[in-house]
């Protein structure tokens, strides 16, 4: 037999050469710390051997929102819609002329054609209102009475021309009156939580007081909306020592805050 002498150094690189091509060369030893190192990947994993698969989660996947330009459009608030209704006062909190004494709603609609006190001439939607909601009080004894309306503008611009022609209304209105005894007195501010506010009392009628009557007349404007209220009574169902109106206009006021 005639034996092939290779060299050593052969020999070893073709050992070399066989391990590198051998998947199990290249596994870490096991509990080595190559093991323990998660390597992350984008690729689902796939299902062990002998386990059954995971159910899908029972949570339905959220809708995502729409998108404007690839970000996510913001949530838009939820916006009441006022009415003319939501600021009529109920009888419970139109101001009592008295202690004792409380108002019973007489009547309650559109505005229709009548005015609203003695300064007033015309209705609200012949100013510019596009609707027009009317309650009537009355006194659940004596004579007193009280009335208020509430209109909606097409914008805080119409309804500030209808507040400024209440108020050349209020100017004139000694002039016009047809009676012995009148007086009407000077626009002033309410001081009110939401809006605007203001309000004036009249006094008319024939020459002894004890017959004619005492009136607050009050009016509140926020944006669109445009609130007149009156309060009158004989001068001895009223209460001079404070105005009755002007605590109706704060009231009214607060059904907008």
């Amino acid at each position: 037999m005639i034996r092939v002498l290779v060299p050593s150094f052969v020999l070893a690189v073709l050992v070399s050469g066989c391990g590198a091509d051998d998947p199990a060369a290249e596994a870490p030893a096991s509990g080595s710390a190559a093991e323990r190192t998660t390597v992350p990947s984008s690729e689902p994993s796939a299902t062990p051997r002998g386990r059954a698969p995971r159910a899908p989660s029972s949570h339905a996947t959220p809708t995502p929102r729409p998108t404007t330009g690839g970000k996510s459009a913001p949530a838009l608030p939820v916006q009441r819609r006022s009415t003319t209704l939501a600021h009529l006062l109920s009888e419970d909190v139109m101001p009592s002329l008295s202690r004792g004494r409380s108002w019973l709603v007489q009547d309650e609609g559109p505005e229709g054609d009548q005015a609203v006190g003695a300064c007033q001439k015309t209705p609200l939607v012949s100013i510019g209102a596009l609707t027009a909601t009317r309650r009537v009080y009355a006194a659940e004894r004596g004579e007193a009475r009280a009335t208020q309306v509430v209109a909606r503008f097409a914008d805080s611009q119409s309804a500030w021309r209808a507040n400024e022609v209440l108020s050349s209304w209020r100017e004139d209105c000694e002039e016009r009156l047809d009676f012995p005894r009148k007086d009407v007195g000077p626009m002033e501010d309410v001081p009110v939580d939401a809006g605007i506010g203001a309000s004036y009392a009249a006094a008319y009628g024939p020459k002894p007081e004890a017959t004619g009557v005492s009136a607050g007349f009050g009016i509140v404007r926020k944006g669109s909306y445009l609130s007149i209220v009156e309060l009158a009574a004989p001068p001895a169902e009223w209460p001079h020592a404070w105005d009755p109106a002007r605590t109706a206009v704060r009231r009214i006021a607060r059904t907008f805050g």
